[in-house]
């Protein structure tokens, strides 16, 4: 994920962003940071009200009273963490009675038809699929099938909210020693009022922190799309820029640039600016324009040109994929593993020299092993190059070292 790749079931994806029509932007939120906005405070206020209701939170009062520093302590801070589970039925006072019983429970990411049965209604209602879009086994694989080894602290989970006994949402989730990353979510639209997808953000937030973690990881945000920019709306949000590995904060500036450029590399403008400084500002305009079309070139521009190209893919410029001269210096291919379906593991640099005469190391041919371990460990850096395994068996049952595929939010 700290290089642009998001997971959809057992495939792993990263998407070309200088050629895409609604660049993706891997973005990540510090939850212990996380202050809630008034609107996203009111939202879990009022579902707790709900839930609730107005008779349990009376009697609440006259039962239980809250001291005096207490009651400053709630007027004038607001926690999370107890917010969140104020309503869950398992912190609910005993002898009193809320309106509905509420209950959130981390599970593994298992098929059931009543999670199917909760896809089927969202995707239909909010997405529009219809019975050709939608099936069991697309559901298993979309939403419960997952490459991670599932432990008691780490793997894919469905997270799922159950009112009065109905499952009404549902998270899907990884949870990562980095921290929790956001696969999909889904709800019923009996329940769209209450703004789920603001609670589900809160919530989600709320588990990484509980779980010891720095961060919650919500996916792509695509400034294009409306539907989308709701992300942006949990301060601060960070991104990652492709370039230089690094995240800068989705500020107002980044945000003016997406309106802009086609796509947006902090490192990159950061370069534009140097460039700029240190020429006459008199002719700033023009200059800038074409510092711009120099930074941002990419050598097929079209998608459709680009997935034809009979080169390397590192030659295509791709944003997050490291360049031939990356590869030489920071990676030794001669040293990643590879199997043809036996047990036996050897390493490429038994297949011959990585040093030719013309530079390309002997590994400038994409149909070639050499070539096919190159542009691997372009696309997923050094440190997976280095552990990862790679299968040329025809049909092997390893696949390579990841596998890779469908978008997790669209």
């Amino acid at each position: 994920m700290d290089r642009g790749w998001r997971r959809s079931g057992f495939l792993l994806y990263l998407p070309d962003a200088s050629r895409s029509c609604c660049p993706h932007y891997t973005i990540k939120l510090r939850a212990p940071d996380l202050k809630p906005t008034r609107d996203q405070r009111h939202a879990l206020n009022r579902w707790n009200r709900f839930v609730l209701g107005e008779r349990y939170l009376k009697e609440k009062a006259a039962k239980y009273p809250l001291g005096k520093e207490e009651k400053k302590r709630q007027n004038t801070t607001f926690n999370l963490i107890e917010a969140i589970h104020e309503s869950e039925a398992c912190n609910l006072k005993p002898d009193l009675h809320p309106d509905h019983q509420y209950t959130v429970t981390l599970e593994p990411s298992t098929f059931t038809e009543e999670k199917f049965q909760l896809f089927n209604h969202y995707q239909r209602d909010v997405h529009h699929e219809t019975d050709s879009d939608i099936s069991r086994p697309g559901f298993k694989r979309f939403l419960c099938s997952s490459p991670l080894h599932r432990t008691a602290q780490y793997g894919s989970f469905h997270q799922c909210h159950r009112l009065d006994g109905r499952l009404i949402a549902m998270s899907v989730l990884d949870l990562l020693p980095a921290g929790v990353s956001s696969v999909y979510f889904l709800y019923h639209s009996d329940y769209a009022a209450w703004s789920f997808g603001k609670l589900s953000a809160l919530r989600e937030a709320a588990l990484a922190i509980e779980g010891g973690h720095d961060w919650l990881y919500m996916g792509y945000y695509i400034h294009s799309c409306k539907k989308m920019q709701y992300k942006g709306d949990y301060k601060t949000q960070l991104v990652l820029d492709f370039d230089a590995l690094a995240w800068d904060p989705l500020d107002e500036k980044m945000r003016a640039l997406m309106e802009k450029r086609k796509w947006v590399s902090m490192s990159r403008e950061r370069a534009i600016e140097a460039s700029l400084a240190n020429n006459d500002p008199s002719d700033r305009s023009s200059l800038e324009k074409a510092l711009v079309e120099k930074a941002y070139a990419v050598p097929l521009a079209s998608p459709v040109e680009a997935s034809r190209a009979r080169v390397p893919i590192f030659s295509l410029h791709i944003p997050g994929v490291m360049p031939a001269a990356e590869v030489r210096e920071h990676i030794d291919l001669a040293n990643v593993k590879i199997t043809f379906g036996s047990r036996m593991e050897i390493r490429m640099g038994s297949l011959g020299s990585f040093s030719a005469e013309d530079g390309s190391g002997g590994w400038g041919d994409p149909g070639t092993a050499k070539g096919l371990a190159a542009e691997f460990a372009a696309v997923v850096g050094p440190v997976l190059a280095a552990e990862a395994l790679l299968d040329f068996s025809r049909g092997g049952s390893g696949g390579g070292a990841a596998e890779g595929d469908d978008e997790d939010e669209s």
